[in-house]
């Protein structure tokens, strides 16, 4: 079992740049109203991103290969909530998970749906819930629901 480390002091992040990879993001949506899912693999290392990345965060070099990533996943972490963020008690318990897609190498945040708490455990086989109207946004992926 790995150690959990913490480091005492401070890290400026002021200096670093973060770009949002909307190209990424828009491929990945436009093939989300199929109900598909396409990220990009490094040619070189063989990672697979998901959103599609434009370059590979190990290599540090440019990618653009497309690579199908299934609905089917692995629950990576997990949070059961019981109140909203005001502190009132939720009249049932959300599941939120972090789950790694099969065929991907980078994880995905979306709600459990039709699961208790006390059965959700990392390792959990779950698969994507997709609308039945699908329009090309976040909201087409509806929740994880078991397998």
């Amino acid at each position: 079992m790995e150690e959990t480390r913490q480091v005492q002091g401070t890290w400026d992040l002021s200096t670093f740049k973060f770009r949002i990879e909307g190209m990424g993001i828009n491929s990945m949506l436009k093939e989300m109203k199929e109900a598909k899912l396409i990220g990009n693999r490094c040619h070189q290392c063989g990672t697979v991103y998901l959103p599609a990345n434009f370059y590979c965060r190990k290599c540090h070099i440019a990618i653009h290969e497309p690579a199908e990533i299934s609905d089917h996943g692995e629950v990576m972490s997990y949070t059961i909530g019981y109140a909203d963020v005001r502190g009132n008690p939720l009249d049932e318990p959300r599941v939120s998970l972090m789950v790694k897609l099969d065929g991907s190498d980078t994880w995905i945040m979306g709600a459990g749906e039709g699961m208790k708490p006390e059965d959700v455990h990392i390792g959990m086989r779950v698969k994507i819930k997709w609308a039945e109207q699908r329009v090309g946004n976040l909201q087409d992926m509806e929740s994880f629901i078991p397998e």
